[in-house]
């Protein structure tokens, strides 16, 4: 594969020049379809963008139906990749359909989705919503929570009635748990060194990956079954994954060396953060392994079993690996051999069909041809017009920063928001923005503590500050998940602001651990807020019969 990389690299110049008169004599002759793909296809090549638009209108229209909460995530995805917004039909259908799904349950250990259809709700969540306190983010705080609690002994995921691990579904919780964290989630550092264990320990010795993986005593590899080109591509992207999540791989090295210096005169402040056991030689010996699998086994016509679905673990794979070790090559062969083939294979309605199905092999289609992974790799490693790796931008000179989870973040100050608090009483008392910001962004133990020497007055600037002010001091008491504050934000909810009215319902919903309903519309009716305050007088009567409300 490498020497044929070279020789296309060698050619290329001189092909370019020659394409073009190639291309108009085989116009004259009246030859259609491929002319002048020999050059190499990128996601920007006409030909690719007009089948990816082709199938995009197939699963913008109704045909495009499958129920599944996994495959309505997929088809939105492929939908977010292209452009498409969270007002878009079909997004917003499937972000409703997975709230909905997922508030069935109070228990997140107990929610029943299956772990192909939780993983990648994670995934479409997160890109519609990357941030963790949007109107998603309780939602996928507890898909991470089932995940982690479905995880098995041995370290993968699976169908709940084997105890093996199972290659294919693990891959998409590998990739829910990196999409997560770039927008600032935590994920148990455990839970995915568990999982790269795992990965170790089922490669098979030819480097490939099965299917229902058979955990070796030691690092040494033994035989697996179906090892297929799919499911070696699911293991060793998922491979590569963990490797960046536990800070082992070039790219997250990369990202530290990006670091402003004055950021990483922060990290270097820090506290001590997880480290891995993973011995990296071990590590890359199972890459290794991977790549000489690929290199023996690689075949430009996909193979027949799951072809579609391939094509996706492929580009992720590939996208991760290029990434660690700093390949560019604009115009990959996978890649135009992949284009190629869905060229060809493309129906008249847009559609690919094969094992999965027209909504879900188009949309595995559809990502492969938006080189879907490596436009989440760029995003989490850009650095470039002052953008930090969890999609913010560079805070204002002179705050303060910290790192978490290998996150360079703003740094609360409980300092600023306590002395707004403080000086709540003096005659000249003015609001600060900052302090406010700062406010808002107190992590939970800070805000508890704010709120213990401070109860009442955030309880007064909840009631009687500016839009702003009641928004930071209701997140505030929200974060202690005392209940003693459940009246005042049910209270909240009446209020004229909607900004104030949303963040008093997902704080209900935080301290209530049950996000039942869907959040708040952006701006809420008199009868939104009357059903909402309704709602959850009702609930908390249920929890407290002699629960006094306010005003």
């Amino acid at each position: 594969m490498e020497r044929w990389a070279l020789r296309r690299s060698l050619w290329r110049p001189l092909w370019r020049l020659l394409q073009r008169p190639i291309a108009a004599v085989f116009a004259c002759l009246g030859v259609g379809g491929l002319v002048g793909t020999a050059a190499g296809f990128t996601p920007n090549s006409p030909e690719v963008q007009n089948a990816v638009a082709r199938a995009v209108k197939f699963l913008e229209s109704p045909a495009a139906n499958d129920a599944r909460p996994g495959a309505q995530a997929l088809m939105a995805l492929a939908l977010l990749k292209n452009g498409a917004d969270s007002n878009h039909p079909k997004v917003a259908w499937a972000a409703q359909s997975i709230s909905a799904a997922v508030n069935r349950f109070g228990d997140p250990s107990r929610i029943d989705m299956d772990i192909y259809s939780t993983g990648l709700s994670v995934i479409f969540l997160v890109t519609l919503d990357p941030t963790t306190n949007g109107p998603h983010s309780l939602i996928v705080e507890r898909l991470l929570e089932s995940l982690l609690a479905r995880q098995k002994s041995c370290g993968g995921w699976g169908y709940p009635e084997m105890q093996t691990g199972d290659t294919s579904m693990t891959q998409y919780v590998v990739l829910g748990y990196w999409e997560a964290t770039q927008v600032g989630y935590q994920v148990s550092p455990e839970s995915i060194e568990r999982v790269a264990i795992w990965l170790m320990k089922t490669q098979d010795p030819s480097g490939g990956f099965g299917y229902q993986g058979t955990v070796s005593p030691t690092f040494v590899p033994v035989p697996q079954t179906n090892v297929y080109h799919s499911l070696t591509a699911a293991g060793l992207g998922s491979m590569y994954v963990c490797a960046d999540l536990l800070g082992l791989s070039a790219l997250a090295k990369e990202r530290e060396e990006k670091l402003p210096p004055a950021l990483k005169e922060v990290k270097a402040k820090t506290a001590k953060q997880f480290k891995s056991q993973i011995d990296p030689r071990l590590l890359r010996e199972v890459q290794t392994r991977g790549k000489q699998w690929f290199a023996k086994n690689y075949v430009a016509v996909p193979p027949p079993r799951w072809c579609y679905y391939y094509l996706y673990a492929l580009e992720r794979y590939s996208s991760f690996r290029e990434a660690v070790e700093g390949m560019s090559e604009e115009e990959p062969q996978w890649y135009n051999d992949g284009v190629r083939f869905l060229l060809e294979k493309q129906a008249a309605d847009g559609t690919w069909q094969h094992d999965g199905g027209a909504a879900v092999d188009s949309a595995f289609c559809v990502l492969f041809l938006l080189r879907s992974s490596k436009k989440s790799i760029e995003r989490a490693r850009a650095f470039g017009a002052g953008t930090l790796i969890g999609g913010r931008g560079l805070p204002r000179e002179g705050t303060e920063l910290e790192v978490r989870a290998d996150r360079v973040v703003v740094k609360p100050l409980l300092g600023p928001a306590e002395s707004l608090l403080s000086s709540m009483d003096d005659l000249d008392y003015q609001e600060d923005d900052a302090a406010l910001e700062a406010m808002a962004e107190l992590p939970v133990e800070d805000a508890r503590t704010l709120a213990s020497k401070h109860a009442q007055k955030l309880r007064q600037l909840a009631g009687g500050g500016s839009p702003e002010a009641r928004v930071a001091a209701i997140r505030t008491l929200a974060k202690t998940r005392n209940l003693d504050y459940v009246p005042l934000l049910i209270s909240a909810l009446g209020d004229r602001d909607p900004k104030v009215v949303r963040e008093a319902n997902d704080g209900l919903r935080r301290m209530s651990r049950r996000t039942s309903g869907d959040a708040l519309p952006d701006r809420p009716t008199d009868a939104d807020r009357q059903a909402a305050i309704k709602a959850w007088k009702a609930w908390f009567l249920a929890v407290r019969p002699d629960a006094q409300f306010e005003d």
